[in-house]
């Protein structure tokens, strides 16, 4: 059967705009003097050459070529318009990228604080290189209405988006140490053979470990994302966060979505990760300043949360039995714990890292104010720092990322690639005729990691990791 046969544009139609705007583009990698514009479009570029390669595999594989063997859930039609949703996703934010540092369609003030924000981005998915999680990656920022990470399984590059206000208020960059946490923490769970069954399944079906309640497992990836975020930046991180809590309705901080830290304890985690960082830091006076700056936020919080009249307990959106909310924030104190213990505990003990911001004088909430001179005080030194960019190598088959971090390993792409030998195995063999891919075969190259799961592209809903890096954080 034909795919897409009562369609109104043949697939190959729909698939050949999309390929043509983004090879379009990319071709003109080569012609631009900018560094930052040469990395959008050789992403493009890469993007291009990779999508081709799904559209010819969903798009034949079932038919003409006859090398996917079928899976009745997962028709062809819906793997190519999945597949195309993501790919005009993409485009569309390679274009974001692109026209937002132009002269004729931006301000200087927006210019100014995008050179910032990919500087400040960088630098926040440098420890993570160093420690050899993520690959050596670039990095291109964004406005957009929400703060957001990008997963590109074909070039060795991270887009994050942040909010626009932060062109003039500078704390809105904080957002952006969060999504880089995002960002390492799904280069380090990416799964790419586990098929898409498997993980739905999974995710509905398979019994939590019963040492930690199914709550907390489900803020699972935001808890790592908020951990990295107050390594990486210290105590202004935790004051941001409460800021951001605080600008929301009294409610919603005992709402559980299932996803997120409850909003009344996600303050904890920052101030859980301050604790460990003032107990192994290498000087004395280190020390005490964040552990003052614990102090003062826990002292903010409690205020905070007195005026609103918090909520005693909270109902988990599992539909669990309601939870006192200082049970719940021992747990997830204890849990955070785990993954300073285990997964995190390099970036606790690196006394390369600099702090965007390292504590205050004295245990008192009005010292508070002092974290946020202390990251425009970042601000300034990170402008002096090297982009990491993509660059055209091999005659143009290939991309890598220079400059290369010390202790940095990885960012090349043959172009075209999915990122995973495993996988662009897999799928050029189908494609050569040279192999038949069962449908876990063909699923795990849909999917190229997750790409095709994120919210918004495919229109799937993303599937919600319910395991940790390499195992459940343990419990002492």
């Amino acid at each position: 059967m034909p795919v897409d046969s009562t369609a109104a544009v043949p697939w190959i139609t729909r698939v050949a705009a999309l390929l043509e705007v983004a090879g379009d583009l990319g071709a003109r990698a080569n012609g631009t003097r900018s560094p930052r514009r040469r990395t959008a479009l050789l992403g493009l570029r890469c993007l291009a050459a990779f999508a081709a390669k799904q559209f010819d595999l969903f798009g034949e594989g079932f038919n003409a070529m006859g090398v996917l063997d079928p899976d009745p859930r997962y028709p062809a039609d819906f793997l190519l318009e999945a597949t195309g949703r993501q790919v005009a996703f993409d485009i569309d934010v390679f274009l974001r990228t692109i026209s937002q540092r132009g002269d004729a369609t931006t301000t200087l003030t927006m210019r100014v604080t995008l050179d910032l924000a990919d500087h400040l981005a960088a630098r926040a998915l440098a420890p993570a290189i160093r420690h050899k999680w993520i690959e050596e990656t670039a990095v291109l920022t964004y406005f957009q209405k929400a703060p957001t990470i990008r997963l590109l399984p074909y070039a060795p590059l991270a887009l994050i988006g942040f909010d626009l206000v932060a062109v003039q208020d500078s704390t809105r960059f904080l957002a952006i140490a969060h999504e880089a946490g995002h960002h390492v923490y799904r280069q380090l769970t990416i799964n790419y053979l586990t098929d898409v069954d498997a993980q739905i399944e999974a995710r509905a079906a398979a019994p939590a470990p019963e040492i930690w309640p199914g709550w907390l497992l489900a803020w699972h990836e935001e808890i790592f994302a908020d951990v990295y975020s107050a390594l990486v930046a210290g105590p202004v991180a935790g004051l941001a966060m409460q800021a951001m809590l605080m600008a929301g309705l009294p409610a919603a901080l005992t709402r559980d979505d299932g996803d997120h830290p409850l909003p009344a304890l996600r303050p904890t985690i920052f101030t859980a990760v301050l604790r460990r960082q003032a107990a192994v830091a290498g000087e004395a006076a280190q020390r005490q300043r964040l552990a003052h700056a614990a102090t003062a936020l826990e002292i903010n919080w409690r205020t905070c949360a007195a005026e609103r009249q918090v909520a005693a307990t909270f109902e988990p959106a599992d539909g669990a039995a309601s939870v006192a909310l200082g049970d719940a924030g021992v747990l997830l104190e204890q849990y955070v714990g785990a993954l300073l213990d285990d997964e995190l505990g390099a970036l606790v003990d690196d006394r390369d890292h600099v702090l965007w911001s390292d504590g205050v004088d004295l245990p008192q909430v009005a010292e508070l104010a002092d974290l946020y001179a202390q990251f425009a005080a970042t601000l300034l030194q990170v402008r002096e720092e090297v982009l990491p960019e993509l660059t055209a190598t091999a005659g143009g088959r290939q991309v890598k990322v220079m400059p290369q971090t010390v202790g940095g390993f990885g960012g090349e792409r043959v172009i075209g690639q999915i990122g995973d030998p495993d996988l662009d195995r897999l799928r050029d063999g189908a494609l050569a005729g040279e192999r038949r891919l069962t449908p876990a075969a063909w699923k795990a190259v849909f999917l190229a990691g997750d790409w095709v799961t994120e919210e918004g592209g495919s229109g799937i809903t993303p599937i919600k990791r319910r395991v940790a890096l390499s195992r459940w954080p343990r419990r002492v």
